[in-house]
């Protein structure tokens, strides 16, 4: 319950505001129900832009277009306006926007955190871990838009962990049905989120040993299971595009975009120096700034305990350290995020090795001081993002130039209990403070007695100055006229009243 609420208490809204990523799903959503097309045609007359993140549909017909995107939460959007047709009116454009985020990006980032905590061990350890990876990393961002990237990390952690459970416990009976049911579950992300595939290389020799030590049966039903989404994905490609083969990408009409997916294999290249730093180190798509918890990880590997639990922990790893690799040769400029967003799929990965750190690490004072120290910098800031403004725009300093200054002015994201009409104030500022007391009580559980009144003196210097190094950041050279333009279309205390998009016939 209360990582429903620093998740989902408030909901960043701004209907002027052109969310590329988002609205094509949406328009193919209303186009699915109300037309029988997946082309977004029909819907874009009515006057609603789709913004850039289209693509020609050839197996439609010439002059079709759909999302650029594979299908996955497309579906889930399905599901909200089908369910809201059924019940009385089409929703407007909003409240399509707010039921498909809540069912696509908010229960399955509280779904994952659920199953990750009850598989990792159900104690303070195992809550801490998924409390850190929720809230300390841009996973918190993802939970609040449908950008499928939540979607996607409860398949792929699911998924995987259901396969590899099923792969080494070979005496049960049900190690079939569980294999076979992780396979699916984990090639349903690809059909969320296309770098998901990658994770089949690390899964791919974990199959080898599997195969080696007897779980043939194990091993083949999770592959036939996988087969089926994937043969799906690829009817899916060949109405759409005219071959199976053929994605999105191949067929973006954005002339910016269509050059960026034209490099290597589809945007993926062997990674460049300025990718590396973008990757890494950028405030705002580096990983070591919106998720530095990622760096005591190498801690975990050193001191993994024999048996199950280390190659649990290990095979994880390994589809972590496969999507990071990924994302090091994928250009992420093309688009507003949060922290490298293509690897958002693959962060609860680390938990299991988290879990680990946070086991050996309570006892030992220096160690403990930055683990909290820097728990608490990245929850603030991740919170901060996610409820306010979770499309940073990627120049300058999104701290400095947009999230406190939007702050200071006072602009309140929606409660979303209120359903974007903006009655309840203070829900941003209060989402913030519950996630800080959440993360508080759950390091609180793993610090040895003895040293926590030392760890927090010393873990309060490591936030400090980790902030005085983010806020020495430049700010974009159009920094104000990016804010006055957010503060503008402001909802739900901006100067102009939101625009109500009617959707439906």
């Amino acid at each position: 319950m209360a990582l429903g609420v620093a998740t989902g208490a408030s909901a960043p809204y701004l209907s002027r505001l052109m969310n590329a990523n988002e609205r094509p799903r949406l328009l193919q959503a209303v186009a699915i129900v109300d037309h029988g097309s997946l082309a977004i045609d029909a819907v874009v007359a009515r006057g609603i832009a789709p913004g850039p993140d289209i693509s020609r549909a050839p197996g439609i017909g010439a002059a079709a277009t759909v999302p650029n995107k594979p299908p996955g939460a497309t579906l889930v959007a399905v599901v909200v306006y089908g369910l809201g047709r059924a019940i009385g009116a089409p929703p407007d454009l909003a409240a399509l926007t707010l039921g498909a985020r809540l069912l696509g990006a908010w229960l399955p980032t509280l779904l994952l955190a659920w199953f990750a905590a009850r598989r990792l061990g159900d104690d303070a350890y195992a809550r801490a871990a998924v409390t850190i990876v929720v809230l300390g990393t841009p996973l918190a961002s993802y939970a609040h838009v449908l950008f499928g990237h939540s979607l996607a990390a409860l398949c792929l952690f699911v998924g995987a962990t259901w396969t590899l459970d099923a792969w080494r416990d070979t005496a049960r009976r049900s190690t079939l049905r569980r294999a076979a049911l992780g396979g699916l579950v984990a090639a349903l992300g690809v059909v969320v989120e296309y770098g998901v595939v990658f994770a089949a290389v690390p899964l791919g020799v974990a199959a080898g040993f599997a195969w080696r030590r007897g779980a043939r049966s194990q091993v083949i039903a999770a592959v036939l299971a996988a087969a089926v989404p994937m043969i799906a994905l690829g009817a899916y490609h060949h109405s759409v595009y005219g071959s199976a083969f053929s994605t999105g990408y191949h067929q973006a009409i954005d002339a910016g975009f269509a050059e960026i997916h034209g490099r290597g294999l589809l945007g993926l290249t062997w990674p460049r120096a300025a990718d590396v730093f973008d990757d890494l180190l950028s405030p705002y798509g580096g990983l070591l700034y919106w998720a530095p918890v990622v760096a005591f990880v190498p801690w975990g590997w050193s001191r993994l305990p024999e048996g199950d639990a280390r190659s649990f922990a290990r095979a994880h790893a390994w589809i972590f350290v496969a999507m990071f690799v990924l994302t090091l040769g994928l250009e992420q400029a093309g688009g507003w995020r949060v922290g490298p967003r293509y690897l958002v799929a693959a962060l609860p990965a680390i938990m299991p090795m988290l879990v680990v750190v946070l086991r050996t690490i309570g006892t030992r004072e220096v160690a403990a001081a930055l683990l909290v120290g820097v728990v608490v910098w990245s929850v603030a800031i991740n919170a901060l993002a996610a409820n306010w403004f979770p499309h940073l725009i990627p120049t300058g300093n999104p701290l400095r130039d947009q999230l406190v200054p939007l702050v200071e002015l006072g602009l309140q994201p929606y409660s979303v209990i209120d359903g974007f009409r903006g009655r309840v104030p203070g829900a941003g500022a209060s989402t913030v403070v519950v996630a800080l007391g959440l993360a508080a009580v759950a390091l609180h559980g793993v610090v040895a007695p003895a040293l926590r009144r030392r760890v927090v003196l010393a873990s309060a210097i490591v936030v400090v100055v980790a902030g005085l190094v983010a806020w020495s950041v430049p700010p974009a050279p159009d920094a104000e006229s990016s804010l006055a333009g957010l503060a503008e279309i402001w909802e739900p205390a901006g100067p102009r009243s939101p625009r109500r998009v009617p959707l439906g016939d």
